[in-house]
């Protein structure tokens, strides 16, 4: 009995330290406007978030250009001398896609000179919305805090060695377009310039670092001597770096040569990209975060010489509680792999001579807890199908409203899996082979994961390493079983809530993958705190079968919980997706939506796929429904030369929205184009499926085509937001649903030229 008293205290000392760990890393308090002027306000910076976040303002609308002359003015009013440069930008060359961006674009740029430069310090955020929502956390707040940053630092008097640059940049949502078309425009420098770029995936949370331009090892340094809440660890940033559905300006920075410390925060997920990211869902503590960070940081940066941060190494880093950024080169991560490889094969070796475990038995039960990882990603991925099928507006929302019994049905359904492999595997191999069997699984993938990311192995190979420190102490005569295994196991704990609690905030949709595998693992090293050996008596048969109930029900139990509290209604509506589609040439059209049809959209779309054209238009596109030909415009195309030399056709053309739309596109129907200019910009690879272009000119946007000569046969198309159409038979959704951010109307004509 009192050995049983001992492992559950030390289980709950595990926990204590886990739940201090997450909630350390939470976001908490902010300065009033009455703060002193040379201190970040997330109060004083929530008023410009106010006043620009009033409304959507999509690139090319009105309440864009309005953003802009009200962002000119606060620089102004800061004692700056903004500029608007004006230019075309394109979605970045360095990531694939059939259809790419293109747009005309006005970036925002105010510049501090520096007293004896070294480099640009540049503070960047994207000041458009997407057009469902009027983008208060993105990016209104990564632009609010850029400019309370730039005025607390020039109210505290102090200048800066290095120059700071004000840039607030246009066309992020079409496609990063103003990023690009400022890296673009830029002059060639022997200076480096460092961009600290802020932005948003959802409502909340501690602002991550994201993501970070490779080599980064003197950046972060630089975060770990300044940032005062360096949320950040090696393997998240690794594994952003291949997130392209989750890309930011950073992937047009990078390529031209500009060093990036992307900061993001991504709780609140259900808010991003629709009506509700509005100034009532900012989260002041959130605001105050990122804030500090980026005036600590600038100041840092702006007295350093930024050329002694060029450090061609990348490292490997983690985050402590109370804001401690742990920093070490990668080469200790593969000398702990190592070791834990050794320490693996030692603690084998001695349950094998004290006659408790057989090398084949270790191996088997390593085979199969790697299985059980993978049971446990497939279970909390099926948990997920399960939920999005009786709650079918999950699939158009980044997280729900409620997502807190989803988080913790996910945790629970993991550990359940996780004990159930426990009890098979203690039956199947015995209790000793189990346990270790286990340790090898997580040795040996943090090796491999170490081996092929050595910036990422950390995760698991400092708390194997640890673990196998608490089994060769028990091995080798230490006492106090319980406690040494406690003690050793503090790592797996910290790094379990290290990257539990930001990770799975990206989504429940996303924690099957990014979460569960963790939760496995670092909870598998713990498991001895079970059956721990002499002088405690090994865990009954009877009790490890039935472990695994306990958290199974637990989480079904969470999860009924999250389907009775996380319900749509006026102040958490259901989002749905609707496009309209006009086949000008044939005054035909059709209603069509990637979703099923709904309470709402079921009246305009079936089960119908569609067809012919309009099939064409948009990927991914499933449902549809008639729809009667509206009296709208075709876009117009005007041939303005038409030339052919050595067999080539170098044809021109003007292209324009009669009907005020934000965008144009144009698709090449089966041709060999070899060169592609649109409004003076070279498209070169020529995509596949044409391009899109925002925020076309008036006056005509001017495309060259460069194509075998012979007939050439486009689709050009216009779109519009949907509500913005003018359509006699559109409807809009109830009070308690919004339109999706891809809702909108085209209008298409395939001319053959």
């Amino acid at each position: 009995m009192l050995d049983q008293a001992k492992r559950f205290i030390a289980l709950a000392f595990l926990l204590l330290i886990a739940v201090v760990v997450g909630v350390d890393q939470q976001a908490r308090g902010y300065e009033a406007s009455t703060a002193p002027a040379g201190d970040f306000s997330a109060e004083r910076a929530f008023r410009i978030v106010q006043d620009i976040a009033r409304e959507p303002h999509p690139m090319g609308t009105p309440a864009h250009a309005r953003v802009r002359e009200r962002l000119v003015s606060e620089l102004a009013d800061i004692g700056l001398e903004p500029e608007v440069h004006e230019g075309v930008g394109r979605w970045p060359e360095d990531i694939d896609r059939d259809t790419i961006s293109v747009g005309h674009v006005s970036n925002i740029i105010a510049r501090v000179p520096g007293s004896d430069h070294s480099g640009t310090i540049y503070l960047a955020a994207h000041y458009d919305s997407v057009p469902s929502g009027p983008g208060a956390n993105d990016d209104s707040v990564g632009v609010a805090a850029v400019l309370e940053t730039v005025r607390a630092l020039r109210s505290a008097g102090s200048a800066l060695r290095n120059d700071v640059v004000v840039l607030l940049t246009d066309g992020e949502e079409a496609g990063l377009l103003g990023a690009e078309a400022f890296v673009h425009a830029l002059p060639q420098s022997t200076q480096p310039g460092i961009v600290i770029n802020h932005e948003a995936r959802g409502a909340g949370g501690p602002p991550l670092l994201w993501r970070i331009t490779a080599p980064d090892g003197g950046l972060i340094r630089a975060v770990e001597g300044a940032a005062p809440h360096p949320s950040a660890d090696s393997l998240s940033t690794a594994l952003g770096a291949s997130m392209t559905s989750s890309t930011t300006d950073l992937a047009a920075f990078g390529p031209g040569g500009l060093a990036v410390l992307d900061w993001a925060y991504v709780g609140g997920g259900a808010y991003y990209h629709n009506r509700l990211d509005d100034p009532a869902h900012v989260n002041l503590a959130t605001v105050q975060q990122m804030g500090d960070n980026t005036i600590a940081l600038t100041r840092e940066l702006g007295q350093r010489d930024l050329a002694s941060l060029s450090d061609d190494r990348n490292r490997s880093y983690f985050q402590l509680p109370a804001g401690l950024l742990v920093v070490f080169p990668s080469w200790v991560t593969i000398a702990l792999a190592v070791l834990a490889l050794v320490g693996l094969a030692v603690v084998v070796g001695l349950a094998r001579r004290a006659g408790e475990a057989t090398l084949t038995r270790v191996l088997a039960a390593a085979v199969t807890a790697l299985a059980a990882a993978a049971i446990a990603v497939a279970a909390t991925f099926g948990l997920w199908w399960v939920l999005s099928t009786v709650r079918p507006g999950y699939t158009l929302l980044a997280d729900p409203y409620r997502p807190w019994p989803y988080y913790g049905a996910m945790v629970l359904l993991a550990v359940a899996v996780l004990l159930m492999w426990y009890a098979l595997s203690r039956k199947w191999f015995g209790p000793k082979s189990a346990l270790l069997g286990m340790l090898c699984c997580v040795v040996v993938a943090g090796a491999i994961l170490t081996f092929t990311v050595p910036t990422a192995g950390h995760l698991l190979v400092i708390p194997a390493v640890a673990a196998l420190a608490g089994w060769l102490i028990t091995y080798t005569g230490g006492r106090g079983h319980v406690v040494v295994m406690a003690v050793a196991l503090v790592p797996a704990a910290v790094f379990l809530s290290g990257s539990i609690w930001p990770s799975i905030q990206l989504g429940v949709g996303t924690a099957p993958f990014a979460v569960v595998p963790a939760v496995v693992l670092l909870t598998g090293l713990m498991l001895p705190l079970l059956e721990v050996g002499p002088p405690a008596a090994p865990l009954s048969r009877r009790y490890a079968c039935a472990l695994p109930a306990v958290p199974l029900a637990l989480a079904l139990v969470l999860a009924a919980t999250g389907l009775a509290v996380d319900r749509f209604d006026e102040s958490h509506p259901m989002p749905s997706e609707l496009k309209y589609a006009l086949d000008a040439d044939n005054a035909s059209a059709q209603w069509i939506s990637r979703t099923p049809p709904d309470r709402w959209n079921g009246g305009f779309v079936s089960d119908a796929s569609p067809e012919g054209p309009f099939s064409e238009l948009w990927n991914e596109t499933s449902h549809s429904g008639p729809a009667a030909a509206a009296d709208l415009p075709a876009p117009a195309v005007d041939i303005t030369s038409d030339t052919v030399e050595s067999g080539d056709r170098r044809l021109r053309l003007r292209l324009r929205s009669l009907r005020g739309a934000t965008a144009i596109g144009v698709h090449f129907e089966a041709a060999d184009i070899s060169s592609l200019t649109v409004a003076g910009r070279d498209i070169t690879p020529v995509p596949a499926d044409g391009f899109r272009f925002y925020a076309p000119p008036p006056e005509g946007l001017e495309v060259e085509i460069v194509a075998p000569s012979g007939p050439l046969t486009l689709r050009v198309s216009d779109y519009l937001w949907l509500p913005d159409s003018g359509l006699p038979a559109f409807e809009p959704p109830p009070a308690d649903m919004f339109l999706a951010q891809d809702s909108e109307s085209a209008v298409f004509t395939k001319p053959t030229i």
